[in-house]
């Protein structure tokens, strides 16, 4: 009997330590996929791109943006982008940092930080902010990551002075 248990005992480390070697290779590729799908997403954001930017997201896709109310499915997004269009913003910087990713079954969750410059019509100087943002990523039936729910929110209030 201690012979089984000693065996056991020792099958039951070999499996955890190759199991969680696969889960941190696993979380690894995903945060490489995440973050290229980031850089294609700024591409395209940076280009007046909307369709593009749009195939990022899932149909029912839910987005919490910063000051404005909740965005539900791809159709609000895309009002949403054509109104910041007509109304002189643009994107002119846009640099997304993943800090940590996580996965739970066909969906993972990033943890980001990113830094924006913005111009605007009738403002001569670039308007520069920074921010922290999560986004929840569903994997689909092809394998490939869309966005299922986002928000994003700046480091300060924009009415605020900066202290020196």
């Amino acid at each position: 009997m201690k012979n089984f248990i000693s065996k056991f005992t020792l099958l039951s480390v070999v499996i955890f330590v190759f199991s969680s070697a696969s889960y941190a290779q696993g979380e690894r590729e995903l945060r490489l996929e995440i973050e290229k799908l980031n850089s294609e997403m700024s591409k395209a954001m940076l280009s007046g791109d909307t369709e593009k930017s749009l195939s990022f997201y899932t149909k029912d896709v839910i987005s919490l943006p910063n000051y404005e109310p909740m965005l539900n499915g791809i159709e609000a997004i895309k009002k949403s982008n054509e109104e910041m269009k007509k109304s002189g913003w643009k994107v002119v910087e846009f640099n997304p940092t993943t800090l940590s990713v996580m996965s739970c079954g066909e969906m993972i969750t990033e943890i980001g930080k990113f830094e924006i410059a913005f111009s605007m019509e009738g403002v001569k100087t670039l308007m520069r902010d920074t921010g922290k943002y999560l986004t929840i990523w569903e994997k689909q039936k092809d394998g490939s990551l869309k966005i299922k729910i986002e928000t994003w929110n700046t480091d300060k209030y924009p009415a605020t002075e900066e202290k020196e």
